[in-house]
């Protein structure tokens, strides 16, 4: 049996080695490890020129990942951004070639992720020009009319390019979603399940509901939030209550170290109009942002007035409504209670009956975790709601990720 025949009956092919070839490419060495599959710098053997490659991982035992693959590729090209990775081609199996593979151009950098790790959080004058080019990349995603869903800084590359040290290059869309049917099949999704990244995913990722654009611009008042402070918005040693985090406590303001300069409170106010839980309140589109990161990266601060003017209104419109439905509310807590009361005077075998909400496991029942979490007041951690009142300042180098969780790793059904 080949090793082909092994992939496609449901056996995992051997890890790809140094001085390998796949098809006309000798590996060279490996760089990471994506969504999809490990990544290898490789060296056509022809030409001498050389490359990133992303072969696929346990082709063949994985539904879907097969048109995942194509609709990267087709997403990338399709885009044709100078901020996002080029994908020159893709190998199917065939011969010596045991899995599919994307070939992409080599980057000589480090990843956002890497810099954060190693700096802490970044001064304005260098976080808010990455943070222009990152949405200007996004935003030519959008209008290609796909969605990243794993916009993260390990996906935010840094290169050298005409002088400019910290330019961007978006990459790995293996999770990329195709929103218009005119531009390919949309990836593979399992309905009510989660995939992304815990720490950067929008709450209607956390909660398995249907994404578009605007679940990336969550992802980007993330990342600012990380790189203005030096730390993320939410925390948690488990994934199932990052993710309740994620879609029900308010996003922290800045510290009062950070509200106390103009581009902090611009920052802040950006922050908090990407990590409105309502994806219908972020109204702010990718090509807005990377405009206002330029600005500010200029100097203009006024984008902010802008931006807690719009909230207000937005907020005065909700006030109006909601003295109307409050009878209506106070209705339905009163037939709440009662049934409450009933069933506590029911007999015994039935409240002692498991609920399937009990039942379940803990953290790898997200939706278990999710019903318990709407059935009782939020009570974020005081941390979460007044980082400004903590008692001792956060280290401008500390961890990034809580020891049990690594906020890096995408969950994915597929993979």
């Amino acid at each position: 049996m080949t090793t082909l025949d092994k992939v496609n009956s449901g056996t995992r092919a051997s890890t790809p080695v140094i001085g390998e070839m796949v098809g006309p490419y000798r590996i060279v060495r490996q760089l990471g490890q994506g969504t999809t599959g490990r990544v290898f710098e490789v060296e056509h053997t022809r030409i001498g020129r050389r490359a990133a490659m992303k072969i696929v991982h346990r082709y063949g035992v994985v539904p879907g990942i097969l048109d995942r693959l194509f609709v990267e590729a087709k997403a990338v090209n399709l885009i044709n951004h100078p901020h996002i990775v080029e994908i020159t081609d893709i190998l199917v199996p065939g011969g010596d070639q045991p899995d599919h593979a994307l070939v992409m151009e080599l980057l000589d950098g480090r990843s956002l992720a890497d810099v954060l790790e190693k700096e802490g959080r970044l001064p304005p004058a260098r976080y808010l020009p990455i943070m222009a080019q990152v949405c200007a990349g996004l935003a030519a995603v959008h209008r290609a009319g796909f969605v990243h869903r794993d916009l993260k800084p390990e996906n935010v590359f840094l290169i050298e390019r005409d002088g400019n040290r910290d330019f961007v290059k978006l990459l790995d869309f293996g999770l990329v979603k195709a929103l218009r049917p005119d531009v390919g099949a949309a990836t593979a999704t399992i309905e009510g399940t989660f995939m992304g990244s815990p720490a950067y995913a929008s709450p209607e990722q956390c909660a398995g509901k249907r994404v578009d654009e605007r679940s990336d611009i969550y992802a980007v008042g993330v990342m600012l939030h990380e790189l203005a402070s030096g730390q993320l918005p939410f925390v948690s040693e488990h994934v199932a209550d990052l993710l309740i985090k994620q879609i029900n406590a308010p996003p922290p303001r800045l510290s009062g170290e950070l509200l106390a300069t103009e581009v902090g409170r611009a920052a802040d106010a950006i922050i908090q109009a990407c990590l409105l839980k309502d994806p219908a309140e972020r109204s702010l589109s990718a090509a807005q942002l990377a405009d206002m990161f330029g600005r500010l990266a200029a100097g203009d601060y006024a984008v902010a007035g802008g931006i807690r003017r719009r909230r207000l209104l937005r907020w005065k419109h909700r006030r109006r409504p909601a003295v109307v439905i409050a009878p209506v509310l106070a209705l339905a807590a009163v037939a709440f209670f009662a049934v409450l009361r009933a069933r506590a005077t029911a007999p015994s075998a039935d409240r002692d009956r498991p609920s399937v909400a009990a039942a379940a496991p803990g953290p790898s029942s997200v939706r278990a975790a999710t019903a318990a979490s709407e059935s009782m007041p939020a009570t974020p951690a005081p941390t979460d709601r007044h980082p400004d009142r903590a008692a001792a300042p956060a280290p401008k180098h500390a961890a990034r990720t809580p020891p049990h969780l690594s906020k890096a790793t995408t969950l994915d059904p597929y993979r």
